[in-house]
């Protein structure tokens, strides 16, 4: 049994942020502290730590450092391919006039080393050339520390790593084209490939691409052109599979319709593919929202919407799936890694055969649940009494390919100790004693191979830093490289085509919920006082302000509009609107990366929802930079240089039972009864593509909606419907008596009841406060949002004293007797 190392799970940023290692020293001490040591024993303790930072640091400055490399030009007409190497490390064979890389450095042309046989060919050959341990290293992908990198590789075979590296084009590149030469320097030289988290880094900034706003701006060609350039500035610098997306079931992040997901997600991974990046859609069978299609089932078991996005994302040419830790599948009992069912629809019902990679904690407990895997399958099998060997035998066999880990460690004899980390001696071992089949080894280490191959990494691993920072990078920071401390800074570095693209998607994603008198957009010759939760981006809104001519002023009172800018509705928020409220200004209230909710839309004049959002949801992001809409663009769409041009795509419900009560497998669905949630069922399962009603329900927000500047509604009422009773009477006509019944509008005092009416708008997009008035006052109001040329059924609730009433709803009216 090899020494038992560990490899910590923190996720790498760099340069402007470095995370600094932390070590497990064998035979440690369990409860030793700094208070029971004696002075010499911290001193060397001390030394130790300082040497160990000393040598991380020195680490990390080599892998930035510049790593050369040498090219063979690539040549059609001989049939000579593009290869890059490092000098001194693998040799060059000629054979039949062409030049070939000797990885393995025998002397001789193998089968794999040959780009002229076919992908399947090159595979079989390197992995009969294998042993365990550089077989069973191709099935792990982990995150790890520049210290700890290249150790990773030279001391578990690991050739795949996941990074979300922080830095310039130059420094990424760099980095990685030095991992990748700590690998050719292995026995087989068998390439890396580098994942990422991210579809885009825009260096200087630790970021992601906007989930929600790729929905939210409902351009499915947009996210073509800005996936196309994220896929080709990061394999520009290296990266070859982002995690992305993950937004491809009804209700995540890209809404509840399965034809606007499938949209969106098919242009985004067409646009990633097409450009050298691989997508990895995640997560096998999860849900935005919810941790697993199990959670999120209700009595409709809709699984053939749920899958439209799947199969948009895999006729993309998704390359990799990634599956949903601790989710359950189709059989909802396990996680999907052990649901034969599960797997099997990905891989022979959709007919998937590219990599599937686990989420991290691969093999049971994670941040929230420390422990081993547990449940029982379909069959009866409880994996709580399984071995490891069993369970990563179980796994393979049944589809998936590589395990993602935060660490790795080669003694598994106490692994509920370290459940985030991974054990390749499990498998070697189990490979060894039978319990681990080499050919469920074998299939996965060919599918991982092939995509090696097929990417031309085994040829051609390096990346060319002037060709990455002329792809990345503006013209001016291309000819001085300058440190970016600043949003303008980092506007100014980036490539301006990947900017305007970015900047349209900020304004398409951004969505007018609300505009009483069009009070947006302002005029610039408004006094305005501004206040927000963020204060960086709230100096920027001030500074662009200023710049449109317009005057900030320093409290309410002076104001003639007053806007806010806030996160979330909380304590802040409110109170803000109310000191508004108490001097009698009209408030401009924008929700940053929070949906409004049924107090912003009633309290302010104007509402307008930021979906777009960079933050990077796994590690933290770089201070110092605003990651939601830039302040430019905010204060241009304030005044009207730009136009916010989003739409709701997921349905925002007027409270938390509402919401807690939908169907979370069924769109379309908020406040409708029983009998109207089976219509939208029916409809649903007609087609799985089909986009349910928006106007069926009831809820605060409907899905598509989204105002425009200058464009008004125009609201018609009819068929008001109040409460009736069946009175029936006898009639005494000659000689013969008959029954007659009639209708009347009647019910009793203090019981609670319902009036209808139908609300259409045959303007643009709006939203209007119904009122419910008995004998003239207002005794019920309801937010209305209704999209031009549709409509909307309008209930409100009433309870009243007896007596005589005349209702009105909008202008029509009737008329109740409320009886004791």
């Amino acid at each position: 049994m090899k020494k038992k190392v560990l490899s910590t799970a923190l996720a790498l940023m760099m340069p402007f942020t470095c995370v600094t290692g932390v070590y497990a020293a064998e035979e440690q001490p369990a409860a030793e502290t700094a208070e029971t040591m004696d002075e010499a024993a911290q001193a060397e303790s001390a030394a130790q730590s300082e040497a160990e930072s000393e040598a991380a640091a020195a680490e990390e400055e080599f892998l930035q450092g510049n790593c050369e490399f040498s090219v063979i030009e690539a040549d059609e007409s001989t049939g000579q391919a593009k290869l890059t190497y490092i000098e001194g490390v693998t040799p060059i064979i000629e054979a039949d006039g062409l030049k070939f890389k000797d990885m393995n450095k025998n002397g001789e042309l193998d089968v794999y080393e040959d780009y002229r046989q076919d992908t399947d060919t090159r595979v079989a050959d390197l992995i009969s050339q294998m042993n365990a341990e550089e077989e069973v290293g191709l099935l792990f992908c982990v995150n790890t520390q520049l210290a700890d990198a290249r150790h990773m590789v030279q001391e578990f075979g690991l050739t795949c790593q996941l990074f979300n590296l922080n830095g310039t084009p130059i420094t990424i590149t760099n980095t990685l084209n030095n991992l990748q030469a700590s690998a050719e320097a292995e026995r087989l030289g068998v390439p890396m490939v580098f994942t990422s988290d991210r579809e885009f880094n825009a260096f200087g900034g630790y970021i992601d691409k906007s989930h929600e706003g790729f929905g939210t701006a409902n351009d499915p060609e947009l996210a073509y052109e800005l996936a196309s350039y994220y896929g080709k500035a990061m394999r520009a610098v290296g990266i070859h599979v982002t995690f992305e997306p993950y937004a491809n079931e009804i209700g995540a992040q890209y809404g509840e319709n399965p034809e606007h997901i499938a949209s969106i997600v098919h242009e985004e991974i067409r646009g990633l593919e097409e450009n050298g990046l691989a997508s990895c859609t995640k997560h096998w069978i999860g849900r935005g929202g919810d941790s697993s299609f199990g959670k999120a089932r209700s009595v409709a078991q809709n699984f053939d919407n749920w899958m439209v996005g799947w199969e948009a994302a895999l006729s993309g040419g998704s390359e990799w799936v990634m599956t949903n830790c601790g989710g359950t599948g189709i059989s909802n009992t396990v996680d999907v890694k052990w649901d034969k069912e599960t797997m099997s629809y990905l891989r022979d019902t959709l007919g998937f055969d590219g990599v599937v990679v686990t989420d991290w904690w691969a093999l049971g407990g994670g941040p929230s649940n420390p422990g081993r895997m547990s449940g029982i399958t379909a069959e009866g099998v409880d994996l709580g009494e399984q071995t490891i060997g069993w369970l990563y035998n179980e796994a393979l066999a049944n589809g998936t390919d590589m395990f993602g880990s935060g660490g790795m460690y080669h003694d598994y004899s106490d692994w509920e100790s370290a459940p985030s980390s991974n054990y390749p001696d499990a498998i070697i071992d189990g490979l060894e004693s039978g319990e681990v089949e080499k050919a469920n080894v074998d299939q996965a280490a060919t599918r991982i191979l092939r995509f090696k191959f097929n990417k031309g990494l085994f040829e051609n691993p390096y990346c060319d830093v002037d060709a990455a920072v002329e792809l990345c990078a503006s013209p001016e920071w291309a000819a001085n490289p300058t440190e970016i401390t600043n949003d303008e800074e980092l506007r100014a570095a980036r490539n301006p085509y990947e900017v305007e693209l970015t900047e349209r998607l900020q304004t398409e994603s951004a969505v007018l919920v609300k505009n009483d008198n069009n009070i947006l957009p302002l005029s610039k010759d408004a006094k305005i006082y501004i206040d927000g939760s963020n204060s960086t981006a709230l100096d920027g809104y001030k500074k662009y302000i200023a710049d449109m001519g317009a005057t900030v002023v320093d409290s309410m009172e002076e104001a003639d509009v007053i806007v806010g800018d806030y996160g979330k509705i909380d304590d802040a928020t409110e109170l803000f609107i109310e000191d508004a409220q108490d001097i009698g200004k009209p408030i401009v209230l924008t929700m940053n990366t929070t949906k409004p909710n049924a107090y912003a839309l009633e309290n302010a004049d104007a509402v307008l929802y930021l979906s777009y959002s960079q933050a990077a949801d796994h590690g933290s992001t770089e201070g110092g930079f605003v990651t939601g809409t830039s302040p430019w663009i905010y204060v241009d769409m304030l005044f009207g240089e730009k136009e916010p041009g989003g739409i709701i795509t997921k349905e925002i419900a007027r409270d938390e039972v509402s919401d807690n009560d939908q169907w979370k497998d069924l769109a379309g669905d908020q406040g409708a009864s029983p009998y109207v949630r089976l219509m939208v069922q029916a409809t649903m399962e007609d087609d799985e593509n089909h986009a349910s009603p928006n106007n069926w329900g009831d809820p605060l927000v409907t899905y598509q909606f989204g105002m425009s500047y200058g464009q008004d509604p125009d609201f018609k009422y009819s068929c008001l419907i109040l409460p009736t009773v069946q009175l029936t009477e006898e009639v005494e006509s000659g000689s013969s008596t008959t029954t007659q019944t009639t209708l009347v509008n009647e019910t009793k005092a203090g019981e609670p009841f319902s009036v209808y009416a139908l609300l259409r708008n045959n303007g643009a997009d709006g939203l209007t406060t119904v009122q419910a008035k008995a004998n003239g006052e207002v005794v019920a109001e309801k937010i209305m949002t209704v999209e031009g040329g549709s409509w909307r059924v309008v209930q409100m609730e009433l309870t009243l004293d007896a007596g005589e009433y005349t209702i009105e709803v909008g202008d029509q009216t009737g008329t109740i007797t409320i009886t004791e």
